[in-house]
């Protein structure tokens, strides 16, 4: 028991640096780095390299830091905690060395496939389950499903904004068609969208946990 209670400790020490990285150096770190970056650029930015780095993948870390601790927290089996610490390694070494310079049109074609079918997938299973759970539950399944239908949204107007018709990753075709007011407006849209999405599967997570206790 006390080994358990030792664990749930740590995993609220490792959740709070986690959501200290989220907020501290991953958004209100971001109202100085932003601007500084749209001033001077990225790579001369007056700040230690290490620094910048961290920055730039504190949002990753941070979350991977607080779903670790969640699941120590949780008291969750090793076949989590395990996967998510190494998942977590395999992140931070792939944001470090990510080799590519040029957009990869196939890759941008085949994760639009991938995310229609995993979203239909998702859907079907809302229809199955949905008939087989209480009241309550079935209002916090209905949320969950309208989070990812906004999800959706925001995947498909980000292929727009990379993409056609806006070409936000070919300066020379935003030059050349002027797209930088419908960018600025897919921009826009996507992030309502986004939190349109997490606040629905927020909330219909919480309204199918009080449905349970």
């Amino acid at each position: 028991m006390q080994s358990k209670t030792m664990t749930s400790k740590i995993g609220l020490v490792v959740f709070g640096i986690g959501a200290a990285l989220m907020a501290g150096m991953g958004f209100l770190s971001s109202w100085w780095f932003v601007p500084a970056i749209r001033e001077v650029g990225f790579d001369n930015l007056a700040v230690p390299g290490a620094v910048a780095f961290l920055w730039g993948i504190s949002a990753p870390l941070g979350a991977v830091l607080v779903a670790i601790g969640g699941a120590l927290y949780a008291q969750a089996e090793r076949r989590l905690t395990v996967p998510l610490i190494v998942g977590s390694l395999v992140v931070i070494a792939l944001t470090a060395a990510w080799p590519i310079r040029e957009p990869i049109p196939p890759l941008f074609g085949i994760s639009g496939g991938l995310i229609t079918l995993l979203f239909l997938g998702l859907l079907w299973n809302w229809a199955k389950s949905r008939p087989t759970l209480s009241g309550a539950e079935r209002l916090g399944s209905d949320l969950g499903m309208v989070g990812h239908v906004f999800y959706l949204f925001a995947a498909w107007y980000l292929c727009g904004l990379l993409g056609a018709p806006t070409f936000t990753l070919r300066p020379e075709l935003v030059e050349k068609y002027d797209t930088v007011s419908s960018a600025a407006s897919l921009g826009s849209l996507i992030a309502v969208y986004l939190v349109l999405g997490w606040a629905f599967t927020f909330f219909g997570q919480r309204m199918a946990l009080r449905a349970k206790s």
